[in-house]
């Protein structure tokens, strides 16, 4: 069975960061519903609590609020995708998207010698 597609990223005006497909059923439940996945997905709290709180983070930031220090923001959605992956195991695949320009490049080197299955970044 082809895994469950999550996409990570941070959107204009959202306050949440996961993506899903609303035609394909989640396997912890087989609904077909990609809305409100940081509730619907089989994680720990400690992790649906630090994805929401990525995901306000850029919404205030997108917001108006430039005083927010944005430095690490890719940085802790890299590493939090890939956390998530760990969680959700191989019937779920996660995608992380990068928002900043340049974050690519600079941080793909953190992660490039630990494999993580069933994780991708575009």
């Amino acid at each position: 069975m082809k895994p469950y597609s999550v996409r990570m990223f941070a959107e204009v005006g959202c306050d949440f960061a996961l993506w899903g497909d609303p035609w394909q059923p989640l396997p912890v439940n087989g609904e077909e519903d990609a809305e409100d996945l940081e509730h619907k997905l089989p994680i720990s709290e400690s992790l649906r609590t630090r994805l929401l709180a990525w995901a306000e983070q850029h919404y205030r930031y997108d917001g108006g609020e430039r005083s927010i220090d944005m430095s690490d923001f890719d940085r802790d959605g890299l590493l939090l995708s890939r956390e998530l992956q760990g969680e959700l195991g191989s019937a779920y695949s996660v995608t992380y998207s990068f928002t900043f320009a340049g974050s690519r490049d600079r941080l793909m080197p953190l992660v490039e010698i630990d494999p993580c299955p069933g994780w991708r970044v575009r």
